[in-house]
């Protein structure tokens, strides 16, 4: 379903306040303006004589409801965090090969010099244009030739050799992460799960509306509180989804670390 994907990104173009006050502001707003309207309309006594069938059902709904909730969040929690923890290898795997490169140096300015450019590229251009939602693939063509490189290094002796399936291992790896990067940067939560979290958001609150009050404002307190908690979960689940774009978003720290280390690793080299 491309309309909530719509949703997300129009979502996503707004700071993290805003944002907030728009998600949970308009949905806790929203449920106590039916709620008045459902009580106006009515009957106060018949909804007094059914308080307690409707507490049952109403946890019934709110259990089940929490659960697929909880389910959905924990989901998007764990992607998110898998998303930084994957940038990191990513670059791990980078400072291997600048590391190792040191072993041949016939090729090693070109290569330290194409690592150092790629990740610069990566910082300054590739992570603005996702947090954008613009997965573009811009030096797509630069990592494919620091693959070829390696692969065309000629191992002088054993030792070069076992250093060179190293580096080859170690770009591998940090092509399937970028791979795995720019996928989860172009695809969110599946659109009928956003479905199904909306529909239960307002079906679960509009169980409440189904309680007899006596004081518009405690029926405003109770409408009102459900609301938010179940708003603030949904804003959330909303800023984690995904997880390079929006206020809240896997930054560009593990590259930044890099280009750090990289700098270190030629100081040293530098020295000896």
């Amino acid at each position: 379903m491309r309309t909530s994907h719509v949703v997300i990104e129009w979502f996503e173009q707004f700071p993290l306040l805003p944002g907030a006050l728009i998600v949970i502001g308009g949905f806790v707003l929203l449920s106590i303006v039916m709620g008045r309207v459902t009580h106006r309309l009515a009957r106060t006594d018949a909804l007094f004589e059914h308080n307690d069938l409707a507490g049952f059902i109403f946890a019934v709904v709110g259990v089940i409801y929490a659960v697929l909730l909880g389910f959905v969040a924990v989901g998007v929690w764990e992607r998110f965090t898998g998303a930084e923890a994957r940038t990191y290898d990513e670059a791990a795997q980078l400072t291997i090969v600048y590391r190792d490169a040191a072993v041949f140096p016939a090729k090693e300015q070109l290569l330290r010099s194409e690592l150092r450019t790629y990740v610069e590229d990566l910082v300054v251009n590739v992570w603005p244009a996702m947090a954008r939602g613009r997965s573009e693939d811009s030096n797509g063509e630069r990592a494919e030739r620091l693959s070829a490189t390696i692969n065309g290094l000629r191992p002088a002796n054993f030792g070069e050799a076992n250093v060179q399936r190293k580096m080859i291992d170690a770009m591998a790896g940090a092509l399937v992460d970028r791979d795995e990067r720019l996928t989860e940067d172009a695809t969110g939560l599946n659109g009928i799960m956003w479905a199904v979290v909306i529909c239960g958001a307002f079906i679960t609150v509009a169980f409440s509306f189904l309680f007899g009050f006596k004081r518009r404002a405690l029926q405003s307190i109770m409408i009102g509180g459900l609301a938010l908690l179940i708003g603030l979960i949904i804003f959330l689940t909303m800023s984690l989804d995904y997880p390079y774009r929006g206020s809240i978003r896997v930054g560009p720290e593990a590259f930044e670390r890099a280009l750090s280390t990289f700098t270190a690793i030629a100081a040293a080299d530098a020295q000896r």
